[in-house]
C-alpha cells in the first residue's frame, strides 16, 4: 500500500507545471515589423512602435482603421475614445440682430450638457447657452463677437441650478476639443514630401501645428526639425514609419516635433 501511495504521489507531482514547463509555453512577442494577430505572425501591438492596435488585417497602428471595427482584441489595444470633449471659452457678447452663433435649437430642460449634446448631434462644434433657456450652435464665432466679463453670464440653467446658462445678451460659450491620434514617427524628404502643405507656425508646438492644419481643413499634421509644420489629407510619396523623432518643439521643449527628415505624425479623428 505504501508503495502504491508513493507511486500515486509521484504521478500527481509530475502533472503539476514547473517553472521550466511554463517557460516552454509560447509567449506573445511585441511586433517589430508592424505585423500582428492570429493570422499574421501572432505578435502583439502592445508596446510596438507602429501603434498599439492590431487591425483585422494583421497590421499594427493607431488610426481608427486599426483600433475600430475588426480590431483583434487579443493582440493589443482596441477601441478609440470618441467621447466629445468641450472646452469653455468663457462668456461672450450676443446680439439679437447679429448672432454670435447662427443656429438656435430648442432644448427642453436646458443645461450645459443638454445644449452641447443637441449641437453635437446636429453637427456643430460650438455651443452656447443664453438667458438660461436658450441654446445656440455654430461652426464658428460670428460677427466679430468678443468675450465679456464672466459676471455677465449669471443666469442659472433651468434644469440644473448649479450650472450657468449665459445671461442677458451673453452666451456661456463652449467649443469641441479636437481628438488627434498619434501615428508615430514618419519618414520625409525635401524632394518628395510626406505631407503636401507647409505652414509657417511661430513658436511651433504639437498643438499649434495641429490647430493650423485643422483650420486649413486637413486631417494629418506633422512636425519636423522642431520648427516646421506640415499638413495633408493623405500620406504621400511612400512616407512610412521610421525612427529619429527626437527634436524638441521650438515653442515647448517638453514636446517632440519630429527630427531630421522625420515627422511626428498625427491624424485628426474628431
Amino acid at each position: 500500500m505504501a508503495l502504491f501511495l508513493l507511486f500515486s504521489t509521484l504521478l500527481v507531482a509530475s502533472a503539476t507545471p514547473t517553472p521550466l514547463d511554463n517557460a516552454l509555453l509560447p509567449r506573445q512577442s511585441v511586433s517589430l515589423n508592424g505585423l500582428c494577430g492570429a493570422y499574421n505572425g501572432s505578435a502583439t501591438c502592445a508596446g510596438s512602435a507602429f501603434g498599439a492596435c492590431c487591425s483585422q488585417f494583421g497590421y499594427c497602428g493607431s488610426q481608427p482603421v486599426y483600433c475600430g471595427a475588426g480590431c483583434q482584441t487579443g493582440y493589443g489595444v482596441c477601441g478609440i475614445d470618441t467621447t466629445l470633449r468641450w472646452r469653455s471659452l468663457g462668456c461672450y457678447a450676443d446680439d439679437t440682430n447679429h448672432r454670435t452663433l447662427n443656429t438656435s435649437i430648442l432644448v427642453s430642460g436646458n443645461t450645459v450638457q443638454a445644449c452641447q449634446a443637441a449641437c453635437a448631434q446636429a453637427g456643430f462644434t460650438y455651443a452656447g447657452m443664453e438667458f438660461g433657456t436658450q441654446c445656440f450652435c455654430g461652426t464658428a464665432i460670428m460677427n466679430n463677437a468678443a468675450s465679456v466679463p464672466a459676471s455677465q453670464c449669471n443666469i442659472a440653467c433651468p434644469a440644473d441650478g448649479s450650472q450657468v446658462c449665459g445671461g442677458s445678451n451673453a452666451l456661456s460659450l463652449y467649443v469641441v476639443v479636437p481628438i488627434w491620434q498619434s501615428l508615430g514617427c514618419y519618414s520625409d524628404s525635401t524632394k518628395a514630401r510626406t505631407l503636401a502643405v507647409s505652414y509657417n507656425v511661430a513658436g511651433n508646438t504639437v498643438e499649434k501645428c495641429q490647430a493650423a492644419c485643422k483650420a486649413g481643413g486637413y486631417l494629418y499634421a506633422g512636425m519636423e526639425f522642431g520648427t516646421q509644420c506640415f499638413c495633408g489629407n493623405s500620406i504621400d510619396n511612400g512616407g512610412a514609419l521610421t525612427s529619429g523623432c527626437a527634436t524638441p518643439c521650438a515653442g515647448d521643449s517638453t514636446e517632440v516635433c519630429g527630427g531630421s527628415n522625420a515627422l511626428s505624425m498625427y491624424y485628426l479623428f474628431q
